[in-house]
């Protein structure tokens, strides 16, 4: 009877190792497939410029609005530019609701449709918050 008992232990605790495996993976799956569609990418103007190449779809482009390029109707954006690090520029043109912190020099992802060479029709934008702060107001009118 020890014996039989012994097994049966056995048995329940590799049962339970068993379901506590499965368990496990069930949830790293979760949460990697979780945090894959929380982080988003986007690619520059000058990767848009050189990535393009009559490539239709959805695109996420990062880039700092130009000062003066902002045309508003009713109150929202419709069109404005963006420019990339080393210069490259974009036309945007939107339809959408105008986010807060929007304005010339903010550092936006947009996200739409590929138009042509240098142009994208935005469904999204989105205010990416700096990880520099400036304190100085005549730092923050000569910041990038």
């Amino acid at each position: 009877m020890s014996a039989h008992l012994g097994s049966l232990l056995a048995s329940r605790r590799a049962k339970l190792l068993a379901v506590l495996a499965v368990a496990s993976l069930g949830i790293g799956a979760l949460a990697v497939q979780a945090a894959g569609s929380a982080v988003s990418y986007y690619v520059t103007p000058e990767e848009f410029a050189t990535q393009m190449d009559g490539r239709e779809g959805r695109w996420r482009v990062g880039g700092r609005v130009v000062e003066g390029s902002v045309v508003e109707a009713r109150g929202r954006p419709v069109a404005f530019a963006i420019v990339g690090e080393h210069g490259e520029t974009m036309q945007i043109s939107y339809d959408g609701v105008k986010p807060n912190l929007f304005g010339p020099r903010a550092f936006v992802v947009v996200e739409g449709t590929a138009e042509g060479p240098g142009r994208l029709r935005a469904s999204s934008v989105i205010i990416k918050h700096e990880s520099e702060f400036v304190t100085d107001a005549d730092d923050a009118s000569n910041a990038p």
